[in-house]
Order: structure tokens, then sequence, then C-alpha cells
């Protein structure tokens, strides 16, 4: 059984995930109208991973005794800019979840729940291994000088996703 202040903080998180499929679908659909069709991937394979992370967490609270309350998905950006404008905003928003699971972890802890932390730590461990790909795929952009560069990179995400 959940207690209520970590239900709470567990559907917040819940549907910061949800969110957050939803910007990643939105930088996808930005760079497959914009003609990158390797970077779109990488943000549509996002997407879905970040759809699998809100349903897993909707299971263990079920499974937990819990209710998950789904709330509405308001304020998704449309506009991203260059490929490198684009993943510095992934990145930024990466840390922002990153955060948002580290507040999680801090009423997990405050609570005493030690299932449930066991729980977080795949995704904690998950968050360092997104923000580290995305940097190094900044750090590649910003290498290039033109957009045959952009292309290239493109075509490697393409054979990866």
């Amino acid at each position: 059984m959940l207690k209520k202040r970590v239900e709470e903080a567990l559907n917040a998180q819940i549907n910061a995930e949800i969110w957050s499929a939803h910007f990643f679908l939105a930088i996808s659909l930005h760079f497959a109208e914009n003609g990158y069709p390797g970077f779109a991937a990488r943000m549509k394979y996002q997407h879905q991973e970040e759809h699998r992370h809100a349903l897993r967490l909707m299971d263990y609270v079920i499974e937990q005794g819990g209710k998950v309350e789904l709330q509405d998905i308001v304020d998704i950006p449309s506009d991203f800019g260059d490929p490198v404008e684009s993943f510095e905003q992934v990145l930024v928003h990466l840390m922002r979840i990153t955060d948002t699971f580290d507040t999680l972890l801090d009423v997990v802890c405050d609570e005493r729940d030690r299932a449930t932390r066991a729980v977080l730590d795949w995704f904690v461990l998950n968050q360092v291994k997104e923000e580290a790909e995305i940097s190094q795929i900044i750090a590649y952009l910003k290498r290039m000088t033109n957009e045959n560069g952009y292309y290239m990179m493109d075509l490697e995400l393409i054979k990866k996703y």
C-alpha cells in the first residue's frame, strides 16, 4: 500500500512522463517536417521510451493498490529551431525530468518507502544514460559547420533507429 504523499508524487511523475512523451513526439514531427528523418526517428524512439516509463509507473501504482490520476496535456512547444537548438531543448527537458525524479525520490525517502525506492533506481540510471547520449549528439552537431554535417549525423541516426 502506497502512502498518500508517495502516491501523489508518483502521479506527478506519471503525468510528467506523459507530457514528456508528447514533447518528444512534437520534436519528432518538427524534424520530419524539416527533412531530418534520422533525427525524427531518434525523437520518436524517445517518445516511445517516455510512454513506456509512464506505463511502468502506472502499473506500479496500481499493483500497490493506488489510483492513477491523469491530467490534461497542455503547452507542448512547437518551435524548436535548428538541430543544435532542438537537441539543446531536449537536454534541458531531460534534465528537468531528472529533477522531477529527484523530487519524487526525496518524498519516497522521507516516507521510508524502500520498495518504491528500488523501483525508481532504474529510472534514475536511465535518465543518466539518456542525458549522456543527447549531450554527445549535441557535441557532434556543434562540431559540424554546415548542413552537410547535419545530414551525415541524420543518416547515422537513421541506421540506429
